[in-house]
């Protein structure tokens, strides 16, 4: 029984029977007019233009100053590089062998010592002016430039290889990436 009451209010709602909450009535249940106007005939909906921002101008901030930036490190140093009496041995026969002329026997005596120091700039050093010996500048270079890497920290060992790298540069006619090479091999010995 309770659940006829419950339909027939569903009912008068979906049927359109509820007063409209901003007509006027008289009190006894009937309704007024509207007070909104109707719109025209196929118009639709009418919506109410929105009003203008009007716009407000936004405080100004100005930016706290950034703070300065830390000092820049010092590069760590690391004790100059050196071979090993057993390289030291091959790099004084491969000298002797390119003093001779004998450069492929001079490549054969290197790459022996780098077997036994394969991390050892030095050596790359050594090898890339072999390289410059035998006209092969690239090569020379990357020589150089592997030697560059592997002695970071090591500015006598890094002057070196910068010397090879401006002397490789200068043989190919760049001669303006030789002088900024010879001058970062300058700026690593001491004054």
């Amino acid at each position: 029984m309770r659940a006829l009451p419950v339909v027939l209010i569903l009912a008068a709602l979906a049927s359109g029977c509820a007063i409209d909450p901003f007509q006027k009535g008289d009190g006894r249940g009937t309704a007024t007019a509207a007070t909104k106007p109707e719109p025209a005939p196929g118009a639709g909906p009418s919506v109410p233009a929105p009003e203008p921002e009007v716009a407000t101008p936004a405080p100004e901030v100005t930016p706290e100053p950034l703070p300065p930036p830390p000092p820049p490190k010092e590069r760590p140093k690391t004790p100059a590089a050196k071979l090993s009496p057993a390289s030291q041995a091959l790099v004084n026969q491969a000298q002797a062998q390119r003093r001779k002329g004998d450069l492929p026997g001079a490549t054969v005596t290197l790459d022996r010592a780098l077997r036994i120091e394969p991390n050892n700039p030095l050596l790359w050093i050594e090898m890339g002016r072999l390289r410059m010996d035998q006209r092969n500048y690239p090569q020379a270079e990357s020589m150089g430039r592997k030697a560059l890497s592997m002695s970071v920290g090591d500015d006598r060992t890094q002057s070196a290889a910068w010397q090879l790298i401006a002397d490789s540069l200068r043989a190919r006619g760049k001669n303006v990436q030789a002088q900024q090479a010879l001058e970062k091999s300058k700026s690593l010995l001491p004054h």
